[in-house]
């Protein structure tokens, strides 16, 4: 159940940051990013890896201010990587 509820959590910050509002965006990517380290044990070895070149994109679309790009990458690079890292 933890992993659909962050696949859930991925499409509604991808929503937000379509709809333009960095600050919802940002805060609902902090959780959606604590959510994904606390179900580490439930994917492979491999995830925290290849999860953390995601979370190097994320900070630098983040920087850049760049909604449209953490829209694609959480909703369609991460979920990506979750489904394809499950145990």
């Amino acid at each position: 159940m933890e992993i659909d509820e962050i696949l859930l959590m991925c499409e509604d910050v991808a929503c937000e940051a379509i709809d333009g509002c960095p600050s919802t965006t940002y805060s609902k990517l902090s959780n959606l990013l604590d959510k994904v380290i606390s179900v580490f044990p439930l994917l492979d070895e491999e995830f925290p890896f290849i999860f953390k070149q995601i979370l190097s994109s994320l900070v630098e679309f983040q920087t850049n201010n760049d909604l449209n790009r953490i829209a694609d990458c959480v909703n369609f690079e991460l979920t990506a990587l979750i489904s394809e890292h499950k145990k």
